[in-house]
Parts: C-alpha cells; structure tokens; sequence
C-alpha cells in the first residue's frame, strides 16, 4: 500500500472496528480488495472492491417512486420527518451467511462486513424495499 495512505486506511479500519461495522475473521470463501480513492479536496476514500462479488450477485429489482409521486402523497400533512441517509446502508445489518461474501483483506487483518456497506450491488435496492415495508401505509400508490 502507498505509504501515504497507510495511516489513513488503518484510521478508516479502525474506526470501523469500533463502531461495529467490520469485524475479524480468520478464513475467507470469498476475497475482495481495498482500493483507496483520492477525492478533490485531498482527503481520501477506503472502498471495498465488490466488482466480483458484485459480478456474482443476483440483482435486487425494486421498483423506486418517482419524486413528484412521493411529494404527492405526503401533501397536506402537519409533520415532516427527515431519515437519516447519510448512513443508510450501514443501518441494516447483514444476514450472517451472507457475511462471509463481503470478506476483505487489509495489511491489518481479515475482516467481513456485519452492516450493508457501500458499492455491494444489491444495497441501494434493499434498503428502498425496507422504507417502503416501513412507511408503505403511507405511500398506498406505491404498495
């Protein structure tokens, strides 16, 4: 690994660990790679590189609203609430068996994702299914 990244990557694995996003394993099924990404404003990004995985994965059709359906149906109402999107994925914890898959290797250690994370195919999909099995009541156009 570029030795400039280094620190940061280990930081990235590192807090991952403490809030319970990642964890330790010792054998692995299945392999992916970390890639670090430069963004514009010099800080860096830790991704996972699922293209294989991702390559391997049935995909998860689910249907998205339309904006202008949405705003539609929630007109009229007296309270608004906002989710918070900024961690979405990582809210929804991953079924154990399919845990193995998201096995990634570092200089630190094997670890495998227990939440959705990031760039796995499927991820966006499942967590639109799980707003609507939530708010569906709500939204009775889009059931």
């Amino acid at each position: 690994m570029n030795p400039n990244y280094a620190a940061k990557v280990k930081e990235e694995i590192d807090k991952l660990l403490r809030v319970g996003f990642i964890q330790p394993v010792k054998q692995a099924t299945w392999l992916s790679l970390i890639v670090v990404v430069p963004n514009k404003n010099r800080k860096i990004r830790v991704c996972v590189d699922y293209r294989k995985l991702n390559a391997a994965t049935v995909t998860n059709v689910f249907p998205f609203p339309f904006t202008d359906g949405v705003l539609d149906a929630v007109a009229g109402h007296e309270v608004y609430s906002f989710l918070d999107r900024f961690n979405e994925y990582n809210q929804i914890r991953m079924r154990p068996d399919n845990q193995e898959k998201t096995t990634f290797v570092t200089e630190w250690g094997v670890f495998v994702t227990v939440v959705m994370m990031f760039g796995l195919t499927t991820t966006l999909a499942t967590f639109e299914r799980i707003i609507m099995e939530i708010f569906g009541e709500f939204f009775p156009a889009f059931m």
